[in-house]
């Protein structure tokens, strides 16, 4: 599964290389739009490697996050709870429950990679307190530019921010606390790389996303990506500190 885990990051890592150069020149064409989709998947994937080894006991919650995501993302479509009303614009794939599969992966991937910039924080409930923040941290990203930029969806709603719904925002953070319970209750140490390379991902989402949103003119957003690069540096010598820890330990 190592072996597979690196294997996937090189996939991962030259489909975002080449879809981050085409968004950062605005040189990606409406026929590429699928692309995303597949980078979506990807992403996902790899944060179910990290889960894998992250929940050796309860590897089922892999599936409580893909499919839970989308039964709750069905329930807001449908009702406007918790999220807001909003609908689905463009299809990025098969649809389960009115919403798009790969919404499942997007969740898989905002949760692994939140999980893994978490644990560069030497606090005590660390998962529970900072993982659900860093997922609607990484959303404040994600939500303008795909409904403002992209039409992916559209909210029937408006907010201050960017036009979206204040609710979206604290839904986001109900339902990642959820998952934050799951992945604290179960989680173990993972190995050095897997745990460095994902919380890459963290990093690379929060470039995309604030590149994306730089090329269409949302400079509000991309400075709150940008943040995030900062805290990452702010917190190497805490992670070094840890590693001696460990070393010691052995």
């Amino acid at each position: 599964m190592i072996r597979f885990s690196t294997r996937l990051w090189f996939v991962f890592a030259v489909w975002y290389t080449v879809g981050i150069v085409l968004v950062s020149l605005s040189l990606l064409p409406p026929w590429l739009e699928w692309a995303n989709a597949v980078f979506l998947l990807l992403s996902g994937l790899y944060a179910s490697v990290y889960f894998w080894f992250a929940l050796p006991r309860a590897r089922f919650v892999i599936a409580v996050i893909f499919f839970g995501s989308i039964a709750i993302e069905s329930i807001g479509v449908h009702t406007g709870w918790p999220f807001g009303e909003y609908r689905y614009e463009q299809d990025f794939g098969p649809m389960l429950l009115g919403v798009p599969v790969t919404i499942g992966a997007a969740w898989l991937s905002v949760m692994g990679a939140s999980h893994a910039f978490a644990q560069r924080f030497s606090m005590q409930h660390r998962t529970l307190v900072l993982t659900p923040l860093f997922a609607v941290w990484l959303d404040l990203a994600i939500d303008p530019v795909s409904a403002n930029l992209k039409s992916y969806w559209v909210w029937l709603e408006s907010g201050f921010y960017y036009d979206i719904p204040t609710q979206n925002f604290i839904g986001w953070y109900g339902t990642a606390l959820v998952f934050s319970l799951l992945l604290r209750r179960f989680e173990q140490p993972v190995e050095e790389t897997l745990k460095r390379r994902t919380t890459w991902l963290y990093l690379m989402l929060h470039l995309l996303f604030g590149m994306t949103s730089l090329a269409g003119g949302l400079m509000g957003v991309f400075l709150v990506s940008l943040a995030a690069f900062p805290l990452y540096i702010m917190t190497r010598g805490v992670v070094e500190s840890d590693l001696r820890q460990q070393k010691t330990r052995f």
